[in-house]
């Protein structure tokens, strides 16, 4: 989908200004980008939950790699979740993406797999997990509270500069953690479109335990408006017609299904502490530990493309931690079952041997 965008800042920490919404030919090229991290700011209908301006960042890198991530943050669906709890981060947090420096952000680690990579951060904040475009007004009197769950246009005027910028890279890893391990999967689809042809891999880091039997998930996908985002020229999309026809998990089904050249893939640790909060926050959930396998096991019985790596321990992921480069489960390093998910090359299934509780 085509969106209008707008150019705030170029670098760090020099503002060029707001305004309205300006056409693809006005942002600045991938050439004209500064050294280090870039925050785009796109204008038009993006916004964060509270109406603050959107912004995305980009980073050059010495190569032709391009890695897209979806930033993380909780969600929201209810005067619970939305007004009481308010469980998403509800405003970029830029002084922390700025200074990350650990997991795949190490980019002088010449360990990272990602070290040489082009680099595009779609920031999240907007309590939708990417998949929303509504604005929905949650409680009444003191807890009334608006949230603009804008986040598909904010990722989809990320990608759309994405598209202009880098429009033929050597490959793509497409990735996210938590809410943006969901917002991954969802946006796949569009981005696989964009680069046929090229090698691409799709991993999501701590997200795979978001379902359950008997859970009617429209209560979710409802506020969002997420049945009319749908990539309709997949079958299985274009016929949904309810938001209680989708879980999380029919977003890598399906684009598994349909794009058996890519490698879909998900990072989770059995006991996720932040995993288990979010299901109990809905009726009659089973353990974490009891649905997790479940899940993981129908998407590959789905879709033999799916590779899944589970780890012991109730850590809520690892992309961004030092431990990305040290943690192992049944002698595999995550580091290196990662690094060949990028490269193209064969993985197997990883899961830990004993699985104690925490």
């Amino acid at each position: 989908m085509k969106r209008r965008i707008a150019l705030i800042a170029i670098g760090l920490c020099v503002l060029i200004g707001a305004g309205p919404a300006a056409a693809q030919s006005d942002l600045p090229a991938r050439a004209e980008l500064g050294t280090g991290w870039n925050w785009l700011a796109p204008g038009g209908d993006t916004a964060c939950s509270d109406g603050s301006p959107y912004r995305f960042v980009a980073r050059e890198g010495p190569g032709e790699d391009l890695l897209i991530y979806f930033e993380g943050g909780g969600a929201c669906w209810s005067p619970l979740t939305c007004g009481v709890v308010k469980r998403f981060t509800p405003k970029i947090e830029t002084e922390r993406l700025e200074t990350a420096a650990d997991g795949i952000f190490d980019l002088d680690n010449p360990a990272n797999p990602f070290a040489g990579y082009d680099v595009v951060l779609v920031p999240y904040c907007t309590g939708d997990v990417f998949m929303g475009d509504t604005v929905q007004n949650y409680g009444s009197g003191s807890r009334a509270v608006t949230i603009q769950h804008k986040g598909y246009a904010d990722a989809s005027a990320a990608l759309e500069w994405v598209y202009a910028n880098f429009p033929a890279p050597e490959s793509v890893f497409i990735t996210g953690e938590s809410a943006g391990a969901l917002g991954a999967s969802f946006h796949a689809p569009w981005i696989i479109r964009q680069y046929a042809g090229t090698r691409i891999a799709v991993l999501g880091d701590s997200a795979g335990g978001y379902s359950a039997p008997g859970i009617d998930m429209g209560m979710i996908f409802g506020p969002w408006g997420t049945v009319s985002l749908l990539p309709d020229w997949l079958p299985e999309f274009a016929a949904v017609d309810e938001a209680s026809d989708l879980k999380f998990e029919s977003f890598t089904i399906v684009a598994a299904r349909n794009y058996p050249e890519v490698v879909f893939a998900q990072y989770n640790t059995l006991h996720d502490a932040v995993q288990q909060f979010f299901m109990q926050l809905m009726p009659d959930t089973p353990p974490l530990e009891s649905t997790l396998p479940v899940t993981l096991a129908a998407i590959e019985d789905a879709a033999p493309n799916f590779r899944s790596y589970l780890a012991d321990g109730d850590v809520h992921t690892i992309l961004h931690l030092p431990e990305f480069y040290t943690a192992t489960t049944a002698g595999v390093a995550v580091r290196d079952w990662v690094a060949a998910l990028a490269a193209g090359e064969p993985v197997e299934n990883v899961v830990c041997e004993a699985c104690a509780a925490p």
